[in-house]
């Protein structure tokens, strides 16, 4: 079984600049979900903290985030974020496995 990668990026923005930044970010969130290997991806705001944003992808193998991690769409997100004071917390996590809500009724009986 190949390794997933999940790859997650929180920035916080200010005021002045979070509708520019969501806006690029919606411009590609849709051909990055079309990117090979893309399993998802998606943008959250914080709703106690509006300038607080997660971005979230998951990728089938890290052969297919490394490409994605080479692409125009990916550039774009670090050119956008490059524009910010404070340095976005960047992660790339590897799941090699996960578990339902049929294991958690299963672990609670």
């Amino acid at each position: 079984m190949k390794t997933r990668i999940d790859a997650t990026i929180n920035l916080t923005v200010p005021p002045e600049k979070r509708k520019e930044l969501l806006q690029t970010i919606i411009a590609i969130l849709g051909p990055i979900r079309l990117e090979g290997g893309c399993l998802s991806c998606h943008c959250y705001v914080d709703v106690e903290s509006e300038n607080s944003i997660f971005f979230k992808e998951e990728w089938q193998t890290s052969e297919n985030l490394n490409a994605h991690l080479r692409s125009v769409h990916f550039g774009v997100l670090l050119g956008a974020m490059s524009l910010l004071a404070q340095e976005p917390d960047i992660k790339f996590n590897a799941i090699a496995a996960t578990a339902g809500v049929d294991d958690l009724i299963t672990d609670r009986t």
